[in-house]
């Protein structure tokens, strides 16, 4: 065997082994990525489900909570009206009892009302000039 040989076939045995070790070294590689990814992904995948179930409990609450204010609206809506309803009647009832004290004071002062004059049954005081005979 030459000298020239013997250079070429350790040449081509180094290339060789060169080639197969990028090889193997590419396939640790791969493997290394590929079970990475694995891990990411089912990471991944359970933030996903974690949050996934999370909304869908929110959801739920909110449905439920939404549900809840709709079945009450109607009674509250009654009961807001029956609040106004007793304001106006005892504020009525005031304004009457003030308008009775006014009728009283005016025939205190003014003595009582001439024959012509209609009763009071409005609600109403009676509309007069400030000055008599006018």
């Amino acid at each position: 065997m030459t000298a020239d040989t013997w250079i070429i076939a350790v040449a081509v045995a180094f290339l060789a082994g060169a080639g197969l070790a990028w090889g193997i070294t590419q396939h640790v590689l791969a493997d290394r990525f590929s079970t990475k990814l694995r891990q990411s992904e089912q990471t991944m995948r359970a933030q996903q489900d974690a949050a996934l179930a999370k909304m869908r409990a929110d959801h739920t609450s909110a449905r439920l909570e939404m549900e809840a204010q709709r079945s009450s609206l109607p009674r509250q809506i009654a009961a807001a009206t029956a609040e106004q309803r007793a304001t106006a009647t005892r504020l009525e009832e005031r304004l009457k009892i003030a308008y009775a004290e006014l009728d009283r004071l005016r025939v205190q002062i003014n003595g009582p009302a001439p024959k012509g004059k209609p009763d009071q049954t409005d609600g109403f005081a009676n509309t007069e000039p400030f000055r008599p005979g006018l």
